[in-house]
């Protein structure tokens, strides 16, 4: 059949064209090309190239920057789980004026060891109290007040306390310990008091594993003031410096770190009811805890490392080879998925 033509404005348009224009676009596929060449060409070795770029560079440029591809080291932050457990142990340095002797006082909250030192042992009032601000169970902090009565005109010219809580961390590294918290002061004045604030800080020389239990750390040392009287070494035990020096040469430990402590001086008279006042607030912040990763977060950090700079290589590589074929920079056979609709309608 003949078809019949119209003219527009002095273009020739067929009905058939008429009709398609009509018709709604609902979905467009793209048209691609397809470069064919053969396995010894230059053109596919520089393809090759373009996958091995694709492939092996990330993993350079990664292992080139700090930390490397591989995670060796992670960092968390946690709130450590601080109890006090009810040992508390202080020594007093006192002068007499009158005799010009000096004399030590001795206060504790354990009995086995008051037993072993009558002539030094003196009854303090000793009060606690606890805080947990945003009710989570962990202890915000807790805070211990000694009040020592003073005979005559004893002064105080040095104090050393100790306390002795438990530390505890819960999430990826699970471990629990005796602590110590240590304050001293001394001065050539005589002192009626010492107002201490800080905060127990977590040290560790190495990152810790991870473990799917609790580990007690140096357990073969706990309790750190021993409280058997059956033991022959209880004297040195229970001495402030043996402690200390045991507990410096952890590996892992939590430090009591002052804040701006405050100490007072002692301006009453020595027919005055007297007393030396100690308070110690001691702080559970939240803490960085450094550990060694697992393998399943060694790989999904190196995932993520890796696919970041993969698709910014991809992407470069896909340009230059677009560029080169196009333009027939590289030879090949082109082949395209093009296909024209053809619209057929009866004429009457």
């Amino acid at each position: 059949k003949s078809l019949r033509k119209t003219v527009t404005g002095g273009r020739t348009v067929s009905r058939q064209r008429q009709i398609a224009m009509r018709r709604i676009v609902v979905y467009k596929e793209p048209l691609s090309k397809s470069h064919a060449v053969h396995r010894l060409s230059i053109s596919y070795l520089f393809v090759v190239f373009c996958n091995l770029f694709v492939l092996l560079v990330p993993f350079f440029l990664c292992n080139g920057v700090d930390g490397g591809f591989w995670k060796k080291i992670d960092t968390l932050v946690e709130q450590p789980d601080v109890s006090f457990l009810f040992k508390f142990g202080m020594v007093l340095e006192a002068t007499s004026p009158s005799t010009g002797k000096t004399c030590e006082i001795f206060v504790s909250t354990l009995d086995p060891i008051n037993v072993l030192r009558p002539e030094t042992f003196r009854m303090a009032k000793i009060e606690y109290t606890d805080e947990d601000s945003n009710i989570d169970g962990l202890l915000d902090s807790f805070t211990l007040e000694a009040d020592v009565p003073l005979h005559g005109d004893e002064q105080i010219k040095s104090m050393q306390a100790l306390l002795f809580v438990n530390f505890r961390l819960k999430q990826r590294v699970k471990l629990e310990m005796e602590s110590v918290v240590y304050a001293a002061i001394e001065s050539d004045l005589p002192l009626s008091g010492y107002d201490s604030e800080g905060s127990l800080m977590f040290r560790q020389s190495n990152p810790l594993g991870v473990r799917g239990y609790t580990s007690t750390l140096y357990a073969d040392e706990t309790p750190m003031l021993s409280t058997d009287t059956k033991e022959a070494s209880h004297v040195s035990n229970s001495n402030i410096g043996d402690i200390l020096q045991r507990y410096r040469k952890r590996d892992v430990a939590a430090d009591y770190v002052e804040m701006y402590p405050v100490r007072h001086r002692d301006v009453g008279d020595a027919n005055d009811k007297r007393s030396y006042h100690l308070r110690m607030k001691v702080k559970a912040p939240k803490q960085e805890i450094a550990y060694i990763p697992t393998l399943a977060e060694v790989l999904k950090d190196a995932w993520v490392k890796y696919l970041s700079v993969a698709v910014l290589c991809w992407l470069l590589m896909e340009k230059i080879k677009n560029f080169a074929f196009s333009e027939q920079l590289l030879q090949s056979t082109v082949y395209s998925n093009a296909n024209i609709p053809s619209f057929k309608s009866k004429v009457s």
